[in-house]
Formats: structure tokens, C-alpha cells, sequence
């Protein structure tokens, strides 16, 4: 084989070599949390989605080739407050029975400074979705992982509270997701 023949075939060797995969991650349920904060009457108050899932494929150097995909149950709501999570899930507020599920689903991810990063992803729920960034901090020791971070978004923006309820005065329209998960490849 001529030189210049053999540079091309080792140049396309290359590039057609597998692209370095990301690492795949399992959540530790037990350890990890996706919490929220918002306002009643003026008073704060905290829940917590129980159960989700999560797909999560992430490596700091391949970024490009990492993603998330979290599938939140919204009937596993718990603010200890029955009153209120009844509330939640029905038709007036995330109408569970018509839309049980919100996704999360990245779309991209930075590096904001060593350890700390920040996602783009489309956040979906009532059928709506709306881009938003969450920065995280991401703290990987061998194989086990935490990241936690939050994001505020406006909740009439996703259609949550509907008729009287679109109305800000009584419960507010920020609301502040919160998360914690802890994750072994």
C-alpha cells in the first residue's frame, strides 16, 4: 500500500473507531430526592415526588455524549399535608389522572466550574414543556456519584392551576425543584 494510501486508511480507522460512550448510572432511591419548594398564603411549604425513574448515561469528559431522562410519578406527591396533595393531582393543579407523569430530558450540559455543571433540558408537565437550566453540583468518587441541585420555575407556565387557581395571590406562581441524587455506575 502507497504511504499517502495508508495515512487515509489509518485517518479513516480513526474516525470511524466507537466514540467513547458515557458512563451508565443507576439511582439509589433510598439516597435521592426530587423535593420542592412553594408558597401558601404567603407561608412556605416543602414536598417531595416519591417515586420516579431515571435514565441517567453522564461522563465529565463527554459531555456531549451524556444524558438524563427522569419520569416523575405525580400521584407519589408528599407534602404532609393530605388536604393538599389531593389537591395536587387533581384537575385544577397537575390533573394526574389526565397527565400522571412530568419528564425531565436533558438536552445539554456544561461545565460551570471543576465539580460543578449545569443542564439544559425540557421540562414537561400538563403536556407543556418549557426549556430549563439547572445547574448542579456533581461529586464523583469511583463508582458512586452525587449531584444535587435546584431550579425555580413559574408554575402557570406548565398550566398548573387552572381557573381560580391561575391566580398567584393565594398560592405563589415560583416554585423551587430541589434535587439530590445519588447514583453507582
Amino acid at each position: 500500500m502507497r504511504p499517502l494510501a495508508a495515512a487515509f486508511v489509518t485517518s479513516l480507522m480513526v474516525f470511524a473507531a466507537p466514540a467513547k460512550a458515557a458512563d451508565q448510572w443507576t439511582v439509589d432511591a433510598s439516597q435521592s430526592t426530587i423535593a420542592f419548594t412553594g408558597t401558601q398564603l404567603g407561608a412556605g411549604f416543602d414536598g417531595v415526588f416519591e417515586d420516579f425513574t431515571a435514565t441517567i448515561a453522564f461522563s465529565p469528559d463527554d459531555l456531549a455524549g451524556s444524558s438524563v431522562e427522569v419520569l416523575i410519578d405525580i400521584a407519589s406527591v408528599d407534602t404532609q399535608n393530605g388536604d393538599r396533595d389531593s389537591q395536587i393531582v387533581s384537575p385544577d393543579w397537575f390533573d394526574a389522572a389526565q397527565w400522571p407523569t412530568a419528564k425531565f430530558e436533558t438536552k445539554s450540559f456544561s461545565e460551570i466550574e471543576p465539580g460543578r455543571y449545569q443542564a439544559v433540558a425540557d421540562l414537561t408537565i400538563r403536556d407543556v414543556t418549557r426549556e430549563v437550566t439547572l445547574p448542579f453540583d456533581l461529586m464523583i468518587t469511583g463508582d458512586q456519584a452525587e449531584a444535587k441541585g435546584s431550579v425555580t420555575i413559574a408554575r402557570t407556565d406548565f398550566g398548573v392551576g387552572q381557573g381560580q387557581w391561575a391566580d398567584t395571590s393565594q398560592v405563589g406562581d415560583d416554585v423551587t425543584i430541589n434535587i439530590t441524587i445519588a447514583a453507582s455506575k
